[in-house]
């Protein structure tokens, strides 16, 4: 008995613009415009044409979009060169809240990361020349950043989370980190902590320079003294951090609280802490700065500064994808306020300080 051949199943007829044109009544150029809201075509006919087109299930591929109005719906996220410069939690999240906007409109995102011995700009250097991005997404800003000198000197959109020096010209979107350190002190000093330390980051970030600075603005404030010692530059994760607690703990006069430049480096205080046979939220009080889901899950639950990086990344998506396609936005630098969430790891300190 001769074998029966199996036959592809029917797929569903694609939607063309002739056949939407055809169905309307209109030309394929009037129809191709209404769909792109050209303004020469009235309103009215625009809404018929795209409530018509979903009826029929019309979807236009992304490269007669792209052919027909010169915009590349992808945008370039490169990986920071440094596992120590960021936490994985933030990335998925930040990342899922761009890539989730952008799928909204059937857009892209192209992750890359940037090989050992390389830096960030020669990844996006090549990103342009492959044609592949419309823009790109920057985030862990230095100071002086050369991706952003490059970017600007190229002409290619982007938009930082965060910020560099000198970006009075650049469209981004940070947290007040400099506010965040602030409010943080000020947590700690309405617990009744005199004694803060503060272990901050690699200062060429931006972020890092800020959080320390709002640290020293709010110990300014209040009158508080900065011991020798008190401030730890270079701490990026959890063993540096450990490392540096330690020193901390050596101190003649010890800090009653320790202020994490990231969560993570407030975890590995809390580490360094315990071994010492210090109990966290009753010996000495520690707090950081992320909301990573790990820390709700510390022994005890880590108090910390924060604001949703899902969220960030959804309205960083919403930056990029308008200025790729107007190139410009009605509100190109954008502030937003990190939230504190007190939890166990801060308390009031173990005895009464005098102020």
């Amino acid at each position: 008995m001769a074998a029966k051949l199996l036959q592809p199943r029917p797929t569903k007829k694609t939607v063309s613009i002739a056949r939407l044109a055809a169905h309307l009544g209109l030309s394929e150029g009037t129809v191709s415009r209404a769909l792109n809201n050209y303004p020469d075509i009235s309103r009215t006919t625009r809404e018929r044409v795209a409530r018509v087109a979903r009826e029929l299930g019309y979807r236009p591929s992304s490269t007669a979009r792209r052919l027909a109005r010169g915009v590349v719906e992808t945008v370039g996220f490169v990986l920071p060169g440094r596992a120590g410069h960021v936490s994985a939690p933030f990335l998925a999240e930040f990342l899922d809240g761009i890539a989730s906007e952008l799928a909204l409109y059937d857009w892209d995102v192209i992750v890359a990361a940037v090989p050992e011995g390389h830096e960030g700009r020669d990844v996006v250097e090549r990103l342009i020349r492959s044609g592949k991005v419309g823009g790109f997404v920057l985030t862990r800003t230095r100071r002086s950043d050369s991706r952003v000198a490059y970017l600007k000197q190229e002409g290619v959109p982007f938009v930082l989370y965060g910020r560099t020096d000198a970006c009075d010209d650049c469209v981004f979107l940070d947290v007040d980190n400099e506010k965040a350190f602030v409010d943080a002190v000020n947590h700690l000093h309405g617990l009744g902590h005199r004694r803060i330390a503060h272990l901050a980051g690699d200062l060429s970030y931006t972020y890092a320079h800020l959080r320390r600075r709002g640290y020293r603005a709010a110990m300014a404030a209040l009158g508080l003294d900065i011991p020798d010692g008190y401030i730890v530059d270079g701490v990026v994760d959890a063993a540096s951090s450990d490392s540096a607690t330690t020193g901390l703990l050596a101190l003649p006069n010890p800090p009653t609280a320790i202020l994490g430049v990231t969560d993570e480096v407030a975890l590995g205080a809390m580490r360094a802490i315990a071994r010492a046979g210090l109990k966290v939220g009753r010996d000495i009080s520690v707090m950081g700065y992320d909301g990573l889901p790990i820390g709700l899950a510390a022994e005890p639950p880590l108090t910390t500064m924060s604001q949703s990086s899902a969220d960030a990344g959804r309205h960083v998506a919403h930056m990029i994808k308008a200025l790729i396609e107007d190139g410009t936005l009605e509100e190109p630098r954008v502030l937003w306020e990190a939230k504190l969430t007190p939890r166990a790891s801060t308390s009031r300190p173990p005895a009464e300080e005098p102020t």
